[in-house]
C-alpha cells in the first residue's frame, strides 16, 4: 500500500506523473492538499482530472482532499504534520509547486517529520522533470564530542578518510571512529569502505548542522 501526499493547484499532470511513474494499486490512497476554503473553478476542474484519470488507471484507489487552514502558518504546518503522520504504508511526498499557501507549511512538515516519509519528489519547472529528493533530518543536533569531527568534515569541502581525520584533528583513530558510528546513526554523514579504509561525507543534513 502506498499513500501519494500532494498539493493540487490548477494543473492536474503535475499530480499524476509521480503517480504514474511509481504505479497505482486498488488499496492506495492520494491525498490532495488545498487551501481551506479554495472553490474556485479551476481548483475543482484539477481534483475531477485526477480523480477521473485515477479511476481509469486504478480503481478502487482512494482519493482523499484534505483543506489546510492557511490563516495562520503555525497552524497550516501543524495540519500538514498530522496529514503526513496518519499517511498509511509506503508514503510518497509529491512537491509539485500548487498553492504557495500551503507549499510552504508542507515543506516545513515533511522537515520536521523526514522519518515518515519515505519518497519524497519534486517536479521541476525548467525541464518538467520529476526528481528524487532526500530530506535532511534537521531535528536532532550532533553531541559536543562530535561536533567538532562533524565541523572539520563540512570545513575540508570533500570526502575524507578515517586515519586523516584522526591525523589532522589529533584524536585517536578509536575515538574518531565512535564519532563517525553516532554521526552516521544520526544521518549526519555516510560511510564506506574502499579496502581496510573508512571514507566519510558529510551529508546535506550535516552541512545544515554544522
Amino acid at each position: 500500500m502506498r499513500t501519494y501526499v500532494s498539493t493540487i493547484g490548477h494543473y492536474s499532470p503535475r499530480v499524476m506523473r509521480p503517480i504514474l511513474d511509481n504505479g497505482l494499486d486498488a488499496d492506495d490512497v492520494i491525498v490532495l492538499l488545498r487551501p481551506h476554503g479554495d472553490t474556485s473553478d479551476r481548483a475543482k476542474s484539477a481534483i475531477q482530472d485526477v480523480d477521473q484519470t485515477v479511476n481509469e488507471l486504478g480503481p478502487g484507489s482512494d482519493i482523499v482532499v484534505e483543506e489546510v487552514s492557511y490563516e495562520a502558518f503555525e497552524a497550516a504546518v501543524l495540519e500538514c504534520v498530522d496529514v503526513l503522520e496518519a499517511a498509511k504504508g509506503t508514503v510518497v511526498l509529491n512537491f509539485d509547486g500548487g498553492p504557495r499557501e500551503i507549499f510552504l507549511p508542507l515543506t516545513v512538515a515533511a522537515i520536521a517529520r523526514p522519518d515518515v516519509v519515505d519518497l519524497a519528489l519534486q517536479f521541476r519547472d525548467v525541464d518538467e522533470e520529476i526528481e528524487e529528493i532526500g530530506l535532511p533530518n534537521l531535528m536532532s543536533r550532533p553531541s559536543d564530542a562530535t561536533l567538532d569531527t562533524l565541523r572539520y568534515l563540512v570545513s575540508i569541502d570533500e570526502s575524507t578518510t578515517l586515519p586523516r581525520i584522526s591525523d589532522e584533528t589529533g584524536k585517536s583513530r578509536s575515538t574518531v571512529g565512535r564519532h563517525l558510528d553516532a554521526l552516521e546513526t544520526d544521518g549526519a554523514v555516510e560511510t564506506w569502505m574502499e579496502g581496510k579504509t573508512r571514507h566519510v561525507a558529510p551529508t546535506l543534513a550535516g552541512r545544515l548542522r554544522a
